[in-house]
């Protein structure tokens, strides 16, 4: 009897520690591109949520939920130079960078120890975004994110600017401007 109450409340536990819940997601690495995907009559793109810790299809004309930022495509004048930004839908301003390196090992290094936003002054755009470089986003809410961008793709594609940017982040669902 014991060796069966036993096995029960060892299979309950390892049960629960399965069913973790994704909405308690606080870092992670993700990709956004800017790629627009035919969604019925009107086009979706591809946002990132802190607050869900995930890539979500934003279509303006029909989404309930609004994505925090997006990744999209910027070109010079004479349309020969394709660079990255990010963007918000926020309505006040919501980017700050806290720091641009060299190297890949500094800037993990910086974002890693980055525990508090030490920023007071925001911008509309994160622009340009560039590799190594380190972010912090304020949210809708007022929370607050940082980002490392690890990898920037641009180009043309099917004739039109796209952008692609790979980035890790860190978000404080607790809206502190302390980082765990």
């Amino acid at each position: 009897m014991k060796k069966t109450i036993f096995i029960l409340i060892l299979a309950a536990i390892i049960i629960n520690g399965c069913n973790k819940n994704d909405n308690d997601k606080t870092s992670g690495e993700n990709s956004l591109n800017s790629e627009l995907i035919l969604s019925g009559q009107t086009y979706s793109i591809q946002g990132f949520s802190f607050e869900s810790g995930s890539v979500i299809l934003y279509n303006p004309a029909s989404s309930t939920s609004i994505p925090d930022i997006f990744a999209l495509p910027d070109t010079d004048p004479q349309n020969n130079e394709v660079t990255a930004y990010l963007d918000t839908e926020n309505p006040f301003e919501s980017f700050a960078l806290a720091g641009t390196f060299p190297t890949s090992g500094e800037a993990l290094d910086f974002y890693n120890n980055y525990k508090e936003v030490k920023v007071s002054t925001y911008v509309s755009f994160a622009k340009p975004v560039l590799e190594n470089q380190v972010w912090v986003f304020k949210t809708r809410n007022n929370k607050y994110a940082k980002m490392l961008i690890m990898k920037v793709n641009t180009s043309i594609k099917n004739q039109e600017p796209y952008a692609e940017v790979t980035f890790k982040w860190a978000y404080q669902p607790d809206g502190s401007t302390i980082f765990p």
